[in-house]
């Protein structure tokens, strides 16, 4: 070793240049998946989230809300011309929330009406006001800080779960590759199926399945039934042997807490200028035959909260609809036969209801009465 190379002192490890360019490889990756967070939304999309930004992207002139019964049960394409006060209702948009219960849909009305409709339509069942359902079933995704403070007050008993969903789905918000992990997973395997034909068929074609959901709810006016709901008919599973699983949304039935949420949903459209129209949607005769209480429990809670606003509700049973067990998918779900003929009748009812000055804009009835 010469005196030369012997001067020369150790260089120190540069370890935190290669951090930073970790570091900065991850913000750029994460900042091209933002660029492109359309492509990973339509590929797996938050359905909460379409139905509602769909519904949000024009002033609509009816709008119905309700759980996963609206989404399998309305069909707007089936409503025919449905005139209210002399004016024809023909912007019509159908946000069935999957899971969801009152509060789910008085934070989903908030966010897709933005500009208020004429007439709101909130078609329920008894599942939408057991207070044992703590799960805002995504409903989190449309909260601020404002409404969790708000539900933190209101129900108190799911406050933490709320708190926790809040905080998890606001801290993906800053990573986008974990945010839409699901949808780059769907892309990559339609990719890798395209090149190599047979890799993941599966996967591509529930990727094509998403897409297709996607934007048909985005174009069309909210009715994308469920495959599997769609083409079932009851009456033939049971002839078939197939056992119905208990039904866990009307377990342990309390009421309280989703009421109050009901009631701002009126108090809402009475600011707004909306007329709200309650909708007891049809079950089939072996659910109610299995949750009589309950069922009692739900209509007399509801009939009470009607009277009192002055609201109308509107009964869709079997007998009314003309619907059987060939109209149902299973034991509260509709199939496409039966929703639309579920809609069409909704369709005259809400005219005739519309026609016959018993329902003030506002959403109150007026004092002349009107059906209850």
């Amino acid at each position: 070793m010469d005196a030369t190379t012997s001067s020369i002192p150790p260089q120190p490890v540069r370890w935190w240049r290669t951090f930073a360019k970790f570091v900065a490889g991850l913000v750029l990756l994460d900042f091209v998946v933002w660029c492109n967070r359309t492509t990973w939304e339509q590929h797996s999309p938050d359905d909460y989230a379409v139905r509602v930004e769909a519904c949000a992207m024009e002033r609509r002139d009816l709008v119905f809300v309700g759980g996963s019964p609206i989404a399998e049960g309305i069909n707007p394409d089936h409503l025919g011309s449905i005139r209210w006060h002399g004016e024809v209702l023909s912007n019509v948009y159908s946000i069935g929330l999957s899971g969801g219960t009152t509060t789910d849909v008085f934070f989903g009305t908030k966010r897709a009406c933005p500009v208020p409709p004429k007439v709101l339509v909130y078609g329920m069942t008894a599942s939408d006001i057991n207070d044992r359902r703590h799960e805002p079933h995504g409903v989190h995704s449309l909260m601020d800080w404002t409404d969790v403070r708000d539900w933190q007050r209101t129900r108190p008993e799911a406050a933490e779960w709320v708190l926790r969903h809040y905080a998890r789905d606001r801290a993906g918000s800053l990573w986008q590759t974990y945010r839409y992990r699901h949808g780059l997973k769907m892309w990559l395997a339609k990719q890798a199926d395209g090149a190599m034909p047979g890799f993941c068929p599966e996967s591509r074609a529930e990727a094509e399945r998403q897409i297709a959901s996607s934007d048909a709810l985005r174009t069309g006016r909210g009715y994308v039934p469920t495959p599997w709901f769609a083409g079932r008919q009851y009456d033939e599973m049971k002839a078939g042997g197939w056992q119905q699983p208990p039904f866990e949304y009307l377990a342990n039935y309390a009421t309280g807490s989703h009421l109050k949420y009901l009631d701002r949903l009126a108090d809402w459209c009475c600011d707004n200028g909306v007329s709200l129209v309650l909708v007891d949607m049809p079950t089939t005769a072996d659910l109610e035959a299995r949750h009589p209480a309950e069922f009692s429990e739900y209509r007399d809670r509801v009939r009470a909260f009607a009277m009192e606003r002055r609201l109308p509700i509107v009964s869709a049973n079997r007998e009314s609809t003309g619907l059987n067990d060939a109209h149902f998918a299973d034991l509260i779900h509709l199939n496409r036969a039966g929703a639309d003929r579920l809609s069409a009748w909704i369709g005259s009812e809400l005219t005739r209801l519309g026609e016959s000055d018993a329902v003030r804009p506002s959403g109150r009835l007026a004092n002349t009465g009107g059906r209850r």
